[in-house]
């Protein structure tokens, strides 16, 4: 068997580093797996034990890269470098960052919890076992949330994550450890979950992107669960191409999750038309302008916007008038069903044949003590109270009800403006400070309860003497004459850069493909990401 030498001439940053950059590096001897793992390993072991974005490094990962090498070396001694035959698997090699609540059988599953440090399991989960079978390697796994309850990224497992670009500020969440994992190139790709906001909100926060795909995308079997009606598996990575990739590994049909098993998911892709975008800018989810923060954020997403439509001016703009029953605050607490659906998942999911630990019931952890109370929400004490908060309330139905009047309400806004997709900030305020219990001013709960599709990706980043003037609507507090860097908030002592703000998109139900066009759209003319200037010691 051959082995594949690399060139010392041609020196291989692994920093800001595409799956397609590896694969012809790699292919061109420009790198090898083992030596990328081994970098990204060394960030992790340097910037860890301040960011705390990692819980635990996978024994394995070196090993693996080694035969992923071997496998390559094959390949190339069979066809040669230069033939146009030789092709890798869509992940072959690409290190990925777990998010863990995702069961793998070759590490503990700890949901961020202390007392379920120790849980295994037999099998590794659906979306686990697709990333392998298309080339993966499992570097490591994440912090979060603790049980993915809250945007915070606290856990008594992991601690606080920090968030790289401010170490006083939360990296959002609860897939926080990915998105600083993936910021601070300790990993390549990574995978998360979202339940309200919880792939969108880290991203956004982080200067990544994060993709919610429609519920039915992705199988959940075997993740940790939080709610049966919410919980959506998606990728993460520095740019949209590449959550694109890891996308299309992931998604597949799974007979353990009836949520796939939806026929209109075997409908061909659709790729967009860009003289036919038309995107709705609902302002009800803009911030009210009453705040310098609240300014700078909006202004971000309205120069986004003016920015894309210079460069395509095809794309079609409208405004979404009023939508009353679209309030967060009142979908929050009249529509999220997670109070009503937590116990009974996770009971589910720590009493199924595959799982052994030692607690098999939420009441078990809350009794062992073993958990972090600040991380803890309403959520926790209330779906332990039982009574009104089961699946079987009429509340519970209530809510059910609701997310099917909003369903229906959003498809007709879709229907009635010809929209491919709404736009708003993720966002109306700054990521939360650390020592913050909650995180506000995330609009991540319409996609949520919908089942849409949606994608946060990072603002604009460039210097322009003269704000953009979009249309009339724009309130003109918008407009700034000074040089300005848009996407994050004004430099501070602890934050170099400013703090990443980030754009939402969502889109129409099985068509992910389109919105990942929409989004890349986006990226291309805004060239938004940055990494944080790493001032830990």
């Amino acid at each position: 068997m051959g082995s594949i030498e690399t060139n010392p001439d041609v020196p291989f940053a692994f920093h800001e580093l595409t799956i397609s950059q590896y694969h012809s590096a790699l292919i061109h001897g420009r790198t090898t797996c083992v030596a990328t793992i081994t970098a990204y390993i060394t960030r992790i072991n340097q910037y860890n034990s301040t960011l705390k974005a990692i819980l635990a490094i996978n024994p394995n990962s070196l090993h693996e890269a080694h035969q992923k090498d071997q496998e390559l070396a094959s390949c190339i001694d069979n066809t040669g470098t230069d033939n146009p035959k030789l092709t890798l698997r869509p992940l072959h090699g690409v290190p990925v960052i777990l998010k863990d609540t995702y069961t793998t059988a070759f590490l503990p599953t700890t949901s961020g919890v202390q007392a379920l440090r120790t849980l295994t399991t037999d099998t590794s989960c659906t979306v686990v076992q697709n990333l392998l079978n298309n080339g993966a390697v499992i570097l490591a796994k994440s912090n979060l949330h603790e049980f993915s309850l809250e945007g915070i990224t606290l856990s008594s497992l992991g601690g606080q994550t920090l968030n790289p670009y401010d170490l006083t500020r939360t990296p959002g969440g609860s897939s926080g450890g990915t998105a600083v994992a993936l910021a601070t190139n300790m990993g390549l790709v990574g995978c998360g979950g979202d339940t309200m906001n919880s792939l969108r909100s880290p991203a956004s926060a982080c200067a990544v992107v994060g993709f919610r795909p429609t519920r039915g995308q992705v199988s959940r079997r075997g993740i940790v669960p939080v709610t049966e009606t919410q919980d959506v598996a998606g990728p993460m990575g520095r740019t949209v191409g590449d959550v694109r990739i890891i996308f299309e590994a992931m998604r597949g049909e799974d007979m353990g999750d009836p949520a796939t098993l939806n026929p209109l998911r075997y409908q061909s892709p659709s790729y967009i038309d860009a003289s036919k975008i038309k995107l709705g800018i609902l302002k009800d989810y803009f911030s009210d302008g009453t705040t310098t923060e609240g300014l700078t954020i909006n202004k971000t997403i309205y120069d986004a916007l003016a920015r894309l439509r210079i460069n395509s001016p095809s794309i079609d703009l409208v405004e979404i008038p009023h939508m009353p029953d679209w309030d967060v605050l009142r979908l929050r607490t009249k529509a999220d069903t997670q109070a009503y659906e937590f116990r009974t998942v996770l009971d589910a999911f720590l009493n199924s044949q595959t799982v052994t630990t030692p607690h098999k019931s939420l009441a078990a952890i809350a009794a062992s003590g073993q958990y972090n109370s600040q991380a803890m929400t309403a959520v926790f004490d209330q779906t332990l109270q039982g009574g009104e908060f089961t699946p079987t309330s009429p509340e519970y139905y209530s809510r059910l009800e609701r997310i099917k009047s909003l369903k229906e309400s959003v498809e007709r806004c879709f229907q009635e403006y010809e929209l491919t997709a709404l736009v708003y900030p993720h966002q109306r305020q700054l990521v939360a400070s650390v020592g913050c219990t909650v995180q506000p001013g995330r609009n991540g709960i319409l996609a949520s309860l919908t089942g849409r599709p949606a994608v946060c990706f990072p603002g604009m980043l460039f210097y322009n003497q003269k704000a953009f003037v979009l249309d009339t609507w724009i309130d003109t507090r918008l407009s700034s004459a000074h040089i300005v860097t848009a996407g994050f908030s004004p430099e501070t002592p602890s934050a170099p850069l400013g703090i990443p703000i980030g754009i939402e998109l969502m889109g129409q139900p099985w068509k992910d493909q389109e919105l990942l066009d929409i989004a890349q759209a986006f990226e291309t003319v805004l060239t938004a990401r940055k990494p944080p200037i790493l001032h830990l010691n």
